[in-house]
């Protein structure tokens, strides 16, 4: 039987989708490593924090730059798709923000649940609270990254208008948000959620407009050893912390380099990524990948919950952190939460088909400017405070109430289009699975 052909829409970049794809078993992989669990009655605490060669490794294996570099290009492709039908700003935050929350506000159920399950099988009050903690911090990307999505129609209009002021005056305010706390002015760094994360999403619209791919490679190589260069300078000569993941809380110029050298070093890779993606096992692995990425992302913290819940009532013990015991049985844990996410994989996307359709209808942009920021607000809730605290109930609701307003829409004519760059993703998981 012939294969049908893989139809891909001429301004999708598969290279994007690869390296969107294998970020995904990374952040996992680290998560699943980062939860410590140890002590009578046990606790949860990041397990590496201690372990000095994580800093240097993280140099190379913070990817968060490259998920946003990513996000940006997707971003800007899909609101310039928008604009060409004649929809609005406010309705392309709709989708966006859309898409972000039904999918966590069902994770977020998840593991409550899960929670819920372990405290009536006798776990110890404590040990949920800090474990419920760990089980939140993954989701201060959906917070910043709703955010960025939102900023997206305007800061596509700079990029057009005014790219090179744009992308100095960003770096420039991360510049300045890091100095004002080291010369006695008040700890502003939380801005840099803002500019930092901005910045580096502003870099994917310049690789969708192939600016570095027109440049020689050996400018890029000698940019992106730049970058790195820049990168010791401040470790070494101003103090900064060399592990990137304290330099995520809050973001440092550490980041906005570290996301200049993966952009120019992802461009002299692309095209090998291209190539690679033109090989039909490639394109499955991807495809299954990027299928499931929302799930993979926010339910693997479940998947966790689950492993560590069993791993509870059939009475294994937790090994002491960073012993050669528990980095031998990290093998096994890591495999089980992978097992259990597949199991998850396979129910969630039916779990989520139960939403109602929203109405196809123009939404205000303050009016949906209003209802993201109801969505970073409860979510950002359960960030910083847990998910086991008095607030968690009313900031479920207040995400509810973001995805209601969302769904229903605004006002305006009915629409006839269908949402953006969701529509041109799952034809391309439809694709793949005819492969």
């Amino acid at each position: 039987m012939t294969r049908s052909p893989l139809r891909i829409p001429p301004d999708r970049d598969l290279s994007i989708d690869f390296v969107r794809a294998i970020c995904l078993p990374v952040v996992v992989v680290l998560h699943a490593i980062q939860m410590g669990i140890e002590g009578d009655p046990p606790r949860a605490f990041n397990a590496l924090a201690e372990w000095t060669p994580l800093a240097w490794i993280t140099w190379i294996g913070m990817i968060m730059p490259t998920f946003f570099i990513a996000g940006g290009f997707a971003g800007i492709t899909t609101w310039r798709r928008l604009e060409k039908r004649g929809e609005t700003a406010g309705e392309y935050i709709r989708v966006r923000a859309l898409r972000l929350a039904r999918p966590v506000f069902l994770a977020m159920l998840g593991v409550l649940l899960t929670l819920a399950v372990m405290a009536l099988c006798g776990a110890d009050a404590e040990f949920l609270r800090t474990f419920a903690f760990r089980l939140a911090e993954p989701l201060w990307f959906i917070a910043v990254y709703a955010i960025c999505t939102s900023f997206v129609p305007l800061m596509a209009a700079l990029h057009r208008r005014a790219a090179g002021a744009t992308y100095f005056t960003l770096a420039a305010l991360v510049v300045i948000v890091d100095l004002v706390p080291r010369f006695g002015g008040p700890p502003i760094g939380a801005l840099n959620w803002l500019f930092v994360w901005l910045f580096v999403q502003q870099l994917g619209f310049g690789v969708r407009d192939q600016w570095y791919s027109r440049r020689p490679r050996w400018l890029l190589l000698l940019l992106a050893v730049s970058a790195y260069g820049l990168m010791c300078v401040a470790v070494f000569g101003l103090g900064y912390d060399p592990d990137m993941i304290a330099n995520l809380n809050p973001p440092t110029v550490l980041l906005l380099l570290l996301g200049l050298a993966q952009v120019y070093l992802f461009t002299l890779l692309q095209p090998a990524i291209r190539a690679l993606m033109r090989l039909r096992p490639a394109l499955l692995v991807i495809g299954a990948l990027g299928m499931y990425g929302m799930v993979i992302y926010l339910w693997h913290t479940v998947a966790m919950a689950i492993v560590v819940g069993a791993q509870q009532a059939l009475g294994l013990p937790f090994p002491p952190v960073l012993t050669p015991t528990w980095w031998i049985t990290r093998i096994p844990w890591v495999l089980a939460i992978i097992a259990v996410l597949a199991l998850l994989c396979a129910i969630v996307p039916r779990i989520e088909r139960i939403w109602p359709r929203e109405r196809p209808r123009t939404m205000p942009l303050p009016a949906a400017i209003t209802a993201t920021v109801l969505l970073v607000a409860g979510v950002g809730w359960v960030l910083t405070q847990g998910y086991l605290t008095p607030g968690t109930a009313a900031a479920l609701g207040t995400i509810a109430l973001a995805i209601a307003w969302l769904t229903v829409g605004g006002p305006g004519p009915n629409r006839a289009s269908e949402p953006l760059e969701e529509v041109t993703e799952s034809r391309n998981s439809s694709d793949a699975r005819r492969l």
